[in-house]
């Protein structure tokens, strides 16, 4: 019983994300790179970004795989203007550690994992990837 309890409440978070991104602003990104979230490794590809500021989800989704995220911190975009993606790269991997809406909306930090013993802090680097209007 405990198990289809889960199963329901499971379903119902989804729909209700799934309504909800669908009203949420959607932007595109061309990643050139595999790059690390919270829910795993996404491959190099295109990707939309939806975001839900109501939730505080970001989802990113491919045609081939997804992640739903919830972000640490909502940043001040105060006049940020760029949509953008942001990634904490060492040696071995890239992060993804922020996602930016554009023109001071909503802004989000993902919480960055504990570096690889083969990537040196002092080697990291971020990389910015810009968004655009996903125009489908």
């Amino acid at each position: 019983m405990k198990n289809s309890t889960t199963k329901l409440m499971i379903a119902a978070a989804v729909m209700a994300v799934a309504a909800s991104a669908a009203s949420a602003q959607t932007l595109k990104a061309d990643v050139p790179f595999a790059f690390r979230t919270a829910k795993g490794t996404l491959a190099a590809g295109t990707y939309t970004i939806s975001m839900d500021n109501v939730h505080r989800i970001v989802l990113i989704q491919s045609r081939t795989e997804s992640a739903m995220l919830s972000p640490t911190t909502r940043l001040d975009s105060g006049t940020e203007a760029d949509a953008k993606l942001v990634f904490s790269c060492g040696v071995s991997h890239c992060t993804l550690v922020q996602v930016w809406s554009g023109n001071g909306h909503a802004a989000y930090e993902f919480h960055s994992s504990k570096p690889d013993r083969d990537d040196d802090a002092t080697q990291a680097s971020l990389v910015e990837i810009r968004l655009h209007h996903d125009a489908d």
